[in-house]
């Protein structure tokens, strides 16, 4: 199976020129927005719009009927994301928005759900940190999903975070809706503000867990290893690999120390985005295929 991705990554092609995706924190494919926002804005790339196939163990390879797009604005910043489910023969969308601070700061993040919207709102102090996240449920007035104008909103809880530092340590103390502390977050960085190590602790059960983060010789995110505990095996690591330039080109995922999903990404060598993911399911041994389409603002 491994040997099928080398081939499909010949035939789609392997040269890689730019870091279109920020993995500074690791937060690639999630739901933080994780692209870099000068490189979007200089080739004024509007969006990356993908359909998805799947291939089985000794199987060819099948359109599933799904896609998957994110749109751009003009300063580079992601806006919206989507992932459409064809079920019996109708669509099924999930919308993810974005919205942003003059600081190009993600302060909303929303998304639509069986029962309408839901969204996380972010406020930041003057040094750029977040000091408190809000969920609330929301209405949409508009008839689509894909056009969201907010009609009402029912805060549901709202959490506050206060920060201290100490040498190269920063301590940040989550308080729940009730002002009440109830998690410690211990962040450790070395001489050059790498960030080596953070350590978790629930201040009511006392249960702690902790991330160790690692770095290659430019200095790009190589691994971070997630620990329960006191144990020395790590519950899950997700390692990254890169070419000359820095793109990122591997994900591995461990659980366990054991690997669950290999993830290959491919970067077109005439305008520097990605065009093809490649995620291999090593429990199941299928591979889903994602080939993305740009488009462009006009300049």
């Amino acid at each position: 199976m491994m040997r099928f991705i080398v081939v499909l990554m010949w035939f789609f092609g392997v040269e890689f020129h730019a870091q279109m995706l920020d993995n500074e924190k690791g937060d690639l494919f999630s739901e933080t927005p994780f692209f870099n926002s000068k490189y979007i804005r200089s080739v004024n790339l509007k969006s990356i719009k993908g359909t998805i196939s799947t291939k089985k163990e000794l199987g060819t390879i099948k359109n599933i009927g799904k896609k998957e797009a994110y749109i751009f604005n003009r300063d580079g910043e992601l806006t919206t994301h989507y992932l459409s489910n064809k079920l019996n023969s109708k669509n099924d969308t999930v919308f993810t928005f974005y919205e942003y601070n003059s600081d190009k700061k993600n302060t909303v993040y929303r998304v639509s759900d069986s029962y309408g919207f839901y969204s996380y709102t972010n406020s930041y102090d003057s040094q750029k940190r977040i000091i408190s996240k809000t969920f609330s449920r929301e209405k949409n007035s508009s008839g689509s999903k894909r056009n969201f104008k907010l009609a009402e909103k029912y805060i549901i809880f709202e959490e506050v975070y206060k920060y201290s530092s100490k040498d190269s340590i920063d301590v940040v103390t989550t308080l729940n809706s009730n002002g009440r502390p109830y998690q410690i977050e211990k962040k450790y960085y070395n001489k050059n503000g790498y960030l080596r190590k953070s350590d978790n602790r629930l201040l009511i059960s006392n249960k702690k867990s902790h991330k160790i983060f690692s770095y290659n010789d430019k200095g790009f995110l190589k691994s971070v290893k997630y620990f329960k505990e006191k144990d020395s095996l790590a519950a899950k690591e997700i390692k990254f690999d890169y070419d000359e330039w820095g793109n990122v080109t591997f994900i591995d995922e461990y659980k366990n120390n054991e690997r669950i999903t290999h993830k290959e990404l491919l970067y077109n060598p005439s305008n520097l985005i990605l065009k093809t993911l490649l995620s291999q399911d090593l429990v199941s041994n299928v591979i889903t295929i994602t080939k993305f389409k740009p488009e462009f603002y006009n300049h």
